[in-house]
């Protein structure tokens, strides 16, 4: 089994400085992390869009007090985190997150916004796309169609894509794995307070809950050795990775085959497993299912992006369900033009003129009989 790939990394800071100089270093670090500026603007990111909460209502009522006793706590060591809860997420799958106290929220936040994100994601290969500025989930649908456009005019349209999907991936990453990542790219003194957020939330040696920026940077963080590894050591220029779903995109399946196997044991040198289902190659021309859209290459060039059958379904019943709710008195009717304007929204983005017209005549019967 090969060894986990790590690309070159450049010494850190703090070994080239002497011990009053790493103090003074570590000092003013910590001010871009803790200082009131810092923690005030944090406090004001995290209020965005749910200041109608009681528990951040009651917070930003005596804002600057807080944050001068938060700040006071960190500073004097003294902070001690508040106990989470947990969340139950239905859609688009059964899983359960952990929720942290608004004031807890305040300062992961600034330690995310002001080291560890920038820290971490500055060596990031382009095309890892999941929770970064500038990227998202338009930006990787984009990179999928551009790919598909380049390899027709490369090498027609026989082309062939390895989608790489990791089985169970949050709840399969190794403590161990994401220390190491957290410890190669921080200060020390910045590493010690991830560390401290993460054994808080996190008891035992494999497995997190989403519902975190840290939990989420952990997740886009760990296999960045292997995208380094898949676009310098394999030559894969076609690669889109965003969180644990991949693409490859290539003109030759046995070329595939042999990346698969080699990708296969780099997750393997992570304790991570790949699917084996969902890990496969497919034709380009059959067509294949990502980020929630069905791809497909013509034979002429052309990209074709539907939504996928079962999003259709999901929203079809999700509307439904709110339909009876108005009719019930339950519901304003602006709640069901608003869902489906979101929905509406997503599948515009793909090849879905007839989709929204068959879908808008059914917003059409779910509402008949309603003034």
């Amino acid at each position: 089994m090969d060894e986990q790939y790590l690309p070159d990394a450049a010494a850190p800071r703090d070994c080239l400085l002497s011990p009053g100089e790493a103090l003074q270093e570590t000092k003013v670090q910590d001010e871009e992390i803790i200082g009131f500026d810092a923690l005030y603007a944090s406090m004001n990111l995290c209020a965005k869009n749910v200041r109608r909460k009681a528990n951040v209502g009651r917070f930003l009522m005596y804002g600057m007090d807080e944050i001068l006793k938060l700040q006071e706590d960190l500073e004097n060591g003294t902070y001690r985190p508040r106990p989470t809860s947990t969340v139950k997420i239905t859609y688009p799958k059964p899983r359960t997150a952990v929720a942290a106290s608004f004031r807890d929220r305040v300062y992961q936040r600034s330690l995310n916004d002001n080291s560890v994100y920038p820290r971490m994601t500055a060596s990031f290969v382009r095309h890892n796309a999941a929770c970064q500025k500038d990227k998202g989930t338009d930006w990787a649908r984009e990179q999928v169609k551009f790919f598909l456009e380049r390899e027709f005019r490369q090498h027609g349209p026989d082309g062939c894509a390895l989608l790489i999907d990791v089985h169970g991936y949050y709840a399969s990453i190794r403590h161990e794995i994401t220390n190491q990542r957290f410890e190669r790219k921080l200060p020390p003194s910045h590493y010690k307070r991830v560390r401290d957020v993460l054994d808080h939330q996190y008891s035992g040696e494999t497995g997190y809950n989403p519902g975190s920026q840290m939990v989420q940077l952990a997740g886009i963080s760990v296999p960045d050795p292997i995208d380094h590894y898949i676009k310098e050591r394999l030559r894969a220029d076609k690669y889109l990775r965003f969180m644990d779903d991949s693409i490859i995109v290539h003109h030759s399946k046995e070329q595939l085959e042999e990346w698969r196997e080699a990708i296969r044991q780099q997750y393997a040198a992570i304790g991570l497993e790949l699917h084996p289902r969902k890990t496969r190659i497919v034709r380009l021309q059959d067509g294949f299912r990502y980020m929630g859209f069905i791809y497909r290459l013509t034979p002429q060039g052309k990209v074709i992006m539907t939504v996928d059958p079962k999003n259709v379904k999901s929203e079809r019943k999700r509307l439904f369900r709110l339909a009876q709710l108005v009719k019930a008195g339950k519901k304003p009717k602006s709640a069901l033009y608003e869902q489906y304007r979101s929905w509406k929204a997503h599948a515009a983005k793909g090849n879905s003129d007839k989709l929204l017209g068959r879908m808008d005549e059914y917003i059409k019967t779910l509402l008949e009989g309603i003034p």
